[in-house]
């Protein structure tokens, strides 16, 4: 059984003109697979990325992870599956600016009932592996881009979740850092067996993958095997057409 199963899923938005943005999408992502969502603007990866992260509802069809059939959840519930299963990395980082690196990297512990030696513990472990311990006690506003997304990457993976959700994870980032940050991401992968999957519009994010799942107007039009992983193309403004 496929960690990530969706079956027939659409999804439309209603505003004074119905939008219909996901249009049966079937997809099935196995457990310690490392893939990228790649499409261009419009495309439906966002609506696709925020219903794998049950942050978005869907109309019609089935999303399960592990089994688990994931609709009309209540907002609790969403919120502790989230909690539980998902880390999510963001392109703008996500990180609260009036905490220091260590306090952004406790908080999902924090909603997890995890007390304050256990949760300092546990963050400074992770901060360490990023290579981030000098920096436990700096503000955001005193990072760099990379090292800001280090620490998005810690808070993504101190509750051990079953998936790691990149969005344009390299997006404010420059080209050798973002060959750094998705060189990271493989290697998270390889030696942890971490489920990843990043949603991008950019050649060299969608290469470092092993799998490249391209979408076009709310459909999936083909899969592509990735033994290559090449992110040569990194910074050279290359982008799916």
């Amino acid at each position: 059984m496929a960690l990530i199963e969706l079956k027939d899923v659409n999804k439309t938005y209603f505003g004074a003109q119905p939008l219909h943005v996901l249009k049966g999408i079937n997809l099935n992502i196995e457990k310690g697979e490392f893939v990228s969502i790649m499409g261009a603007s419009g495309s439906g990866k966002s609506t696709l990325l925020n219903i794998l992260g049950i942050l978005d509802s869907y109309d019609t069809g089935e999303y399960r992870i592990d089994g688990k059939l994931i609709k009309n959840l209540s907002e609790k519930t969403g919120a502790d599956y989230r909690n539980r299963m998902i880390g999510f990395i963001f392109q703008s980082y996500n990180l609260i600016g009036f905490k220091t690196a260590v306090e952004n990297v406790e908080l999902p512990l924090f909603y997890q009932g995890i007390g304050r030696h256990k949760r300092r513990e546990l963050a400074m472990e992770y901060l360490e592996r990023m290579g981030l311990t000098d920096w436990a006690s700096h503000f955001p506003n005193e990072m760099s881009g990379g090292q800001k997304q280090r620490v998005a990457i810690a808070r993504a993976l101190v509750t051990h979740p079953d998936i790691i959700l990149a969005d344009e994870p390299t997006g404010a980032l420059d080209s050798r850092t973002s060959v750094e940050i998705m060189d990271l991401l493989g290697k998270l992968n390889r030696e942890e067996k971490m489920t990843i999957i990043v949603v991008t519009h950019e050649s060299g994010v969608a290469n470092a993958a092993d799998k490249i799942i391209h979408i076009k107007d709310g459909v999936i039009g083909s899969i592509e095997e990735n033994s290559r992983h090449d992110a040569s193309r990194f910074g050279d403004g290359s982008t799916i057409k």
